[in-house]
């Protein structure tokens, strides 16, 4: 990864003004694209064992607060491979079999995840009860139907341009 190396177990939010991060807007929504380099069976923490099949996938969330809950501060927490785990996405971005290669973000002021989520998911496949435990979404992680990160930032750019959002995006090297 070129960008932001550390811990976060320090909640290192002094390097989110870093490049590249710093093109990303402060608050606002976002997607991150996740590469699994080799599939199997994973534990999701309170999912229990997944069969995680290799591939891309597209994890929706947002950042609407400061520091470590801005968008930016969540982004860098999931690029971060060592932290506490928490949620169900830090399971997966922990994984030595997965990096995340990219991410779609755009400005709003409030919480636009599911909208986004639920999008991505009527073109997908999702994964049921992923990174959605504090809403009634059926997920906020699906797997994309293609075999190049650019392919996958270009697919998840169009759906926010389609949901009237001005997306911003970042491809990360591994």
């Amino acid at each position: 990864m070129t960008c932001n190396p550390g811990s976060d177990f320090r909640h290192d939010v002094d390097r989110l003004a870093e490049p590249p991060l710093n093109i990303l807007p402060k608050k606002g929504v976002y997607t991150v694209i996740i590469h699994v380099v080799k599939g199997g069976r994973m534990h999701i923490g309170s999912l229990g064992i997944m069969d995680v099949m290799e591939g891309f996938y597209a994890y929706t969330g947002s950042g609407l607060g400061r520091g470590a809950l801005s968008l930016r501060g969540r982004v860098l927490r999931h690029l971060e491979k060592r932290k506490k785990l928490k949620w169900h996405i830090d399971y997966l971005t922990s994984s030595k079999s997965s990096t995340v290669v990219g991410v779609v973000a755009s400005m709003v002021d409030k919480r636009f995840e599911c909208t986004i989520a639920s999008a991505i998911n009527s073109l997908t496949k999702c994964i049921k009860g992923f990174g959605c435990s504090d809403c009634k979404c059926f997920s906020h992680l699906a797997f994309l139907p293609h075999q190049d990160v650019n392919d996958c930032i270009n697919f998840i750019k169009d759906i926010y341009i389609h949901l009237g959002l001005t997306p911003i995006s970042i491809t990360f090297s591994s």
